[in-house]
């Protein structure tokens, strides 16, 4: 009886041996990674709806705007004196760099823009890019004498349930004391409602030249309660590393009120908040900014 098990255990082996592998059944859930595809192009239609609004670096990257901006801005604050600075700067789009990375853009083209929906061309438009977008800017600072800011960047987006994950690297040259510097952006994006989102930034800035270290983290809150009008509420903190030491340099509680005044080209931002900086022993420092921003381009 001994030798027939044994027959029938060999005979058995060979042919589990002998038999082709089965194929790893496939894990994802059909219906459930469409709902989530579905839901990302949701949530990044309104975060490019908001940050189009407030005309962010990230919007215009994301759509392939070329623009040229003129930023003036009026500080008040307690504890300094007031401060005037306006900027120029000009977005350009790298269309070369992307199709070497094979960017592929999620355009409908017009022949299909009659079979669907307005609603499902907009999420299709705006769903989470999976490649890198190359971007430049050239800006000048109006100072005496005039500073030259060239900047490039590479940017792209990652989704994680109902995160969307926005990070930026960016490498800027300046014609004055600063020389090269470059900064690390990470957002995270949790959409609410069409109107609200929560994001919590993490950006850090490296002074090549003067060899600091600077990162800001810390919720905010977006909300676009109309065509013409939106609140930014923001709770931040700055740090700064400098000569091997570590140290909280800043808390920051603000409010930014932008405005469109004419035809999406013309925005007025008042933006009052509360500094609580460590020169200052963390004592309060109110200061109210105002800004007016001219857009010109597609």
């Amino acid at each position: 009886m001994r030798p027939v098990l044994i027959f029938y255990f060999i005979f058995f082996a060979l042919d589990a041996l002998a038999s082709p592998a089965e194929e790893p059944r496939d894990a994802t859930i059909p219906l459930l990674e469409t709902a989530q595809e579905l839901l990302g192009a949701k949530a990044n239609l309104v975060a490019n709806r908001i940050d189009s609004f407030f005309a962010t670096e990230r919007a215009d990257d994301e759509f392939g705007r070329s623009r040229i901006r003129i930023r003036s801005q009026f500080l008040i604050r307690e504890q300094k004196e007031s401060d005037l600075e306006t900027q120029y700067r000009i977005n350009l789009k790298i269309p070369h760099l992307e199709k070497k990375f094979n960017f592929e853009q999620f355009q409908t083209k017009k022949k299909n823009v009659t079979d669907l929906k307005l609603e499902e061309v907009q999420l299709k438009q705006n769903q989470v890019r999976p490649g890198w977008i190359f971007n430049s800017d050239i800006g000048v600072g109006a100072s005496i004498p005039p500073k030259l800011i060239t900047r490039a960047r590479v940017r792209r987006n990652f989704q994680a349930g109902r995160f969307i994950h926005h990070f930026s690297e960016q490498l800027i040259y300046i014609t004055d004391e600063s020389g090269l510097v470059d900064d690390t952006t990470i957002d995270s994006d949790f959409v609410f409602s069409s109107d609200v989102i929560f994001r919590f930034i993490n950006f850090k800035r490296w002074e090549v030249s003067k060899k600091n270290f600077f990162t800001n983290h810390g919720p905010t809150l977006i909300h676009q309660f109309s065509e013409n009008d939106a609140f930014n509420y923001g709770l931040t903190m700055q740090s700064l590393i400098n000569e091997s030491a570590w140290y909280v340099s800043n808390y920051r509680l603000a409010v930014n009120y932008r405005r469109n005044l004419y035809r999406q080209w013309v925005y007025l931002d008042i933006v009052p908040g509360i500094d609580f900086p460590k020169e200052l022993a963390f004592r309060r420092n109110p200061f109210i900014n105002f800004q007016l921003e001219l857009l010109f381009g597609t």
